[in-house]
């Protein structure tokens, strides 16, 4: 891999100089995953960020009873570990690949020489934090203040089209369904039932992975409650 390259493509990078990106990519350690591999646990001490190269990983939340929620799904150039490095070294989570992956593990103590000595760094990750504090509320209100119906719906507006709804407008899951239940906190029996009706009301037509959107008015109505 040419990690100078792959670093100019991620949010961490932005407005730093070559010095700078080099400095990264010479403290940098890629790390090749299988799927399934546990990256980091909950509660475990690490100093270390860590920037998805290839693959896809799982930031999740697990209880005693064996519950878990999806917080986030992070693919390549995204990073995580931020807030264990800046504060007190525990991890809020557990993180997990879903796939085969590749990850660029950093050093904090680089991140930290480098933002001390210009602070572009500390305002890429502030950037980088602010877009996931938003998804976090986003999540927030979606498993407190909504019915299970209008999670999926608001997913599938939001969060799979990424843009104005439209008649036969298509959304492809990267996901199982099984996975996306856990991030729309419920069940797949339940996912499967809720996918089920509304294609049943002629709302959306389901082909495997491939949702199409037959009646975004109605989808819309379903979201908003």
């Amino acid at each position: 891999m040419d990690i100078v390259s792959f670093l100019r493509t991620t949010p961490l990078s932005r407005n730093l100089s070559e010095d700078q990106l080099e400095i990264l990519a010479q403290s940098a350690r890629e790390k090749r995953c299988r799927a399934g591999q546990l990256i980091i646990g909950e509660k475990k001490e690490t100093r270390t960020f860590f920037i998805v190269a290839e693959g896809r990983v799982k930031m999740f939340k697990s209880s005693s009873d064996g519950k878990e929620q999806t917080l986030y799904l992070l693919g390549p150039g995204e990073m995580f570990g931020m807030c264990a490095a800046f504060s007190d070294s525990i991890f809020p989570a557990n993180v997990i690949t879903m796939e085969e992956t590749t990850l660029l593990i950093l050093p904090g103590t680089v991140i930290e020489d480098l933002a001390k000595k210009d602070s572009t760094v500390l305002f890429n990750l502030i950037f980088i934090l602010s877009g996931r504090l938003k998804e976090s509320m986003s999540l927030i209100e979606s498993l407190s203040l909504m019915e299970t119906p209008q999670r999926v719906a608001s997913f599938l507006l939001f969060s799979g089209l990424k843009k104005d709804c439209r008649e036969g407008e298509v959304a492809e899951l990267t996901i199982s369904q099984r996975e996306l239940s856990k991030i729309l906190g419920t069940t797949p029996e339940t996912l499967s039932r809720i996918l089920k009706k509304l294609a049943g009301e002629n709302i959306i037509e389901v082909t495997g992975r491939k949702i199409r959107v037959l009646d975004c008015e109605a989808l819309q109505e379903l979201a908003t409650g």
